[in-house]
């Protein structure tokens, strides 16, 4: 098994491309004439910069450059390298594979095939060819046009226990805007996945961006995303005791964001365990909060803020492990938009933290997303404000 990685910031998508091409080609052969001209079993590739056209010309240009034999990209508002992270601007990240006894399987998702019911097995099978058995599955999804909770929940339904990793385009704020490509399908709505199986096997981290407060609160009354009562109290009131209730002394961190926390399994208790959504507003005449998501009666929430410290400690800790493995052939980050210099204060936190916890530092690459995919504990979320790091060696 070989992963190489290169990035390039080159205005021209083309010039890109072919810089990224040439230098992935010469790190797939290592040296050897033999090796150089062995195409990649896949090739992932990240573009950010202004125009709907940038990824179809990159992707049109790597292709033929490099032709692996799974070829997928996507169009970011930001992307990341074996090194660094690009937050804005124009780039191009990639990384390219040679998989010896690993099966790539890839397959394309669109919104009308997945909201369709999906009754057995089979039917399952028929749309996500592959996903069964999979060591991994990476996913990338245009977040206007395919509903990622229905595709992920149905994932934990008929294929429980595979991962899933992946992230949402990012370099549109409307639909239509995002450019997402599979071998010779592109498209500007919809999704594509890889599933992998055989000789390599994966760890996947996922770190929040943000750490609880206050106590869990019990949802007693709520409508779709509407909280109108938690503890038995109206929504808004109760929230404000708990804020209340905030030592002096940590105040300030209020300021960086208040999020709520759906509980990811039953006995959510801290850091990790919740999934983290945006609150939308509140109605002072009825009492209630608007949150990103629909709330569940009985949950046990839990009001977040977004902590720089706590999430590169978060992460250091999740990531502490690899010291001890052997060296990672790969990795994939995907990052919240809301991460980067605007959480941490610096820039590249996310890809220094990954890259230090390894052995060695490996080939890597990926993007900032619009909600990040990754597992907790056995089952698939989408995310926000979250680094979900897949790392990968053989088997």
């Amino acid at each position: 098994m070989r992963w190489a990685s290169a990035s390039s910031r080159l205005d021209v998508p083309a010039a890109a491309a072919e810089a990224v091409a040439a230098e992935l080609r010469e790190q797939l052969g290592a040296g050897s004439a033999e090796g150089s001209n062995v195409a990649p079993d896949m090739a992932l590739v990240f573009v950010s910069g202004p125009g709907p056209g940038r990824t179809s010309a990159a992707a049109e240009m790597l292709r033929r450059e490099l032709p692996a034999a799974t070829f997928a990209a996507v169009s970011a508002r930001g992307v990341v390298t074996r090194e660094h992270e690009v937050e804005q601007g124009v780039a191009l990240s990639a990384v390219a594979a040679r998989l010896p006894g690993v099966e790539v399987k890839p397959f394309v998702l669109t919104q009308d095939v997945w909201a369709e019911p999906i009754t057995t097995e089979a039917e399952f099978d028929l749309r996500a060819p592959g996903a069964r058995g999979a060591e991994l599955v990476i996913v990338l999804g245009d977040p206007f046009s395919l509903d990622m909770e229905r595709v992920l929940g149905l994932f934990n339904r008929w294929v429980p226990g595979v991962r899933v990793v992946g992230g949402l385009a990012s370099a549109a704020t409307k639909p239509g805007g995002n450019t997402l490509v599979l071998n010779d399908w592109a498209a500007h709505e919809g999704g594509i996945a890889i599933a992998l199986h055989g000789a390599l096997r994966a760890d996947v981290v996922v770190s929040q961006g943000c750490e609880p407060i206050g106590p869990p609160l019990d949802v007693t009354h709520a409508e779709d995303n509407l909280i109108f009562t938690l503890d038995g109290q109206p929504a808004v009131e109760r929230i404000e005791q708990v804020l209340r209730a905030v030592p002096e002394n940590e105040r300030d961190r209020l300021k960086q964001g208040l999020y709520l926390g759906r509980p990811a399994r039953g006995e959510a208790s801290g850091r990790g365990d919740y999934l983290i959504r945006n609150l939308l507003g509140a109605d002072r005449d009825r009492g209630a909060l608007a949150v990103a998501d629909v709330v569940g009666l009985r949950e046990k929430v839990r009001l977040h803020v977004r902590d720089g410290r706590a999430a590169q400690e978060d992460l250091e800790m999740l990531l502490s492990p690899q010291a001890f493995d052997t060296a990672a052939s790969g990795a994939l980050l995907f990052a919240c938009n809301g991460r980067g210099k605007a959480l941490f204060g610096a820039p590249d936190r996310d890809i220094t933290s990954l890259q230090q916890a390894l052995k060695a530092a490996a080939p890597c690459a990926g993007m900032f997303c619009a909600g990040e995919l990754g597992p907790v504990g056995e089952r698939n979320f989408l995310h926000g404000h979250t680094a979900s790091i897949a790392i990968v060696r053989p088997r």
